[in-house]
């Protein structure tokens, strides 16, 4: 009888941040569903030596530079890259839908009634890129333009000799540019930055300079890495891309490539996000009068626990008449129809993102009733619940 194949995968992934712990994690998950697989993480040091590559069936690596991209190629092994910096014939490449990412960035501002946006770069790759491209793109839809920061001083992410990247918590070396960039935007403004880290260092320049987050600037920040994110003051709203799925997914398709051969065709897979994780520093709205800009973060914040407009009258002290009056000229809605608005939001994001049944998006978006909550989406959207959440299904399947 003979002996069950065991196939040793090289990760040379860094894990110095939650992008990279998290698509270890994804590919972790993988692999404990079979029970031939033994994982061995690698540095680009180890890739060097001969003998350790010749022992592997197999890698999954963040490909940023073309002599990393050769000696990986050389190996004649699978590959799957899950940076997507340098593809060549033979790689699977497994990463974020960038479009999406954008996307979700613009929308998130956008209903928060944002007219003025500005971008901040970080890193010089293709991911600030393709975001930077997709979220003036939505912008523009709309109607607006963006104001996009340029610097000859902008860092760029570099992966080091043990595979860390070098993106330390500390101010960024065009701070002085960076603040005069800052000084000179419209406020308010909201700021899409292709980095927590960038999301970090705007946030901390805007402190030093006295402008108030999120009041005059709004900060949205990629990658949802909890400890750069929670550190900051205010807290870091950020879109979180789905790692554990791109990991996950990578794992499956270098499966895929050990037990079927290398495709003579790239193959590309890209993952959509999962949502804008919000937190204090693009929780506002550039209303006025301020109570107004108040009472919106409250339906955001509490829309989906059953409120009705008869408690945001409470919350805001101030009479019915008056708040009626207010949201009618100023946003052209009533109350409960913000409420309903932001429910049916909540609604779509559990729809794109979970298995749930129909009745507990009902539930946890604060509709009382599992038929209400379908005559309002249908309304709203055009078709029933069921049938939105098979369109969105369909458009992510084989990516």
């Amino acid at each position: 009888m003979n002996a069950k194949k065991t196939y040793r995968i090289g990760l040379i992934v860094e894990r110095s941040r939650a992008f990279g712990r998290e698509l270890c994690e994804g590919i972790i998950t993988y692999a404990q569903d079979r029970d031939d697989w033994h994982l061995q993480f690698l540095t680009s040091k180890d890739l060097r030596r001969r003998h350790i590559r010749s022992h592997l069936d197999g890698f999954i690596a963040r490909v940023t530079s073309n002599a990393f991209a050769r000696l990986l190629k050389s190996t004649g092994k699978p590959v799957v890259d899950i940076y997507y910096e340098n593809p060549l014939t033979g790689f699977a490449v497994v990463k974020t839908k960038h479009e999406s990412v954008g996307i979700l960035a613009a929308e998130h501002f956008l209903d928060k009634r944002f007219k003025n946006f500005a971008y901040c770069p970080y890193g010089g790759g293709r991911t600030s890129v393709y975001c930077q491209k997709s979220f003036i793109r939505r912008l523009r839809r709309d109607g607006f333009g963006c104001n996009v920061y340029s610097s000859k001083n902008e860092p760029l992410y570099n992966i080091d000799e043990t595979d860390h990247i070098s993106d330390v918590l500390s101010p960024p070396k065009d701070a002085k540019q960076l603040e005069r960039w800052l000084n000179s935007l419209p406020k308010p403004v909201a700021i899409f930055c292709p980095s927590d880290l960038r999301a970090w260092q705007i946030n901390g320049i805007c402190h030093s300079a006295g402008i108030c987050v999120p009041r005059e600037v709004a900060i949205l920040g990629l990658d949802n890495d909890i400890i750069i994110c929670g550190t900051a003051k205010p807290m870091l709203s950020s879109v979180d891309p789905n790692s554990r799925k791109i990991g996950y997914t990578a794992a499956e398709t270098l499966a895929e490539m050990m037990e079927n051969g290398i495709p003579e065709r790239m193959i590309i897979r890209q993952i959509s996000p999962s949502r804008v994780v919000t937190r204090a520093s693009s929780e506002t709205a550039p209303v006025d009068p301020a109570w107004l800009s108040d009472a919106l973060v409250y339906i955001q914040r509490n829309a989906r626990h059953g409120i009705s407009a008869v408690d945001v009258f409470a919350e805001i002290g101030r009479s019915h008449t008056s708040v009626t009056r207010t949201f009618r000229d100023v946003l052209g809605i009533t109350v409960q129809a913000e409420i309903a608005r932001t429910r049916l939001e909540e609604a779509r994001h559990l729809l794109q993102t979970t298995d749930l049944p129909l009745a507990e998006v009902a539930a946890r978006s604060g509709f009382n009733s599992t038929t209400y909550f379908m005559q309002s989406f249908s309304s709203a959207f055009g078709m029933p619940p069921k049938t939105w959440r098979e369109t969105q299904s369909l458009r992510t399947s084989g990516l």
